[in-house]
């Protein structure tokens, strides 16, 4: 639990910095699009992996039958 806590701090402390040098560098607005896309990204990557939803299992009300291999005779 101390862990996530500190790890916690730390991102809002890299966010807090980062908003404050971008407020006074001002960098042009196809950068930002570009960084913010690469940043959701990465999150949405990041959660993914982390998740256990699994979007074919039978206890997410999945509708897609299991593929079945045809067995070699």
């Amino acid at each position: 639990m101390r862990s996530r806590l500190v790890i916690g701090v730390a991102v809002l402390l890299v966010i807090g910095v980062t908003a404050i040098l971008l407020s006074a560098v001002q960098p042009p607005t196809w950068t930002m699009l570009l960084l913010g896309s690469m940043a959701l990204a990465a999150l949405c990557i990041f959660v993914r992996l982390r998740s256990r939803y699994d979007p074919l299992g039978p206890r997410f009300g999945s509708c897609i039958p299991p593929i079945t291999k045809p067995r070699d005779e």
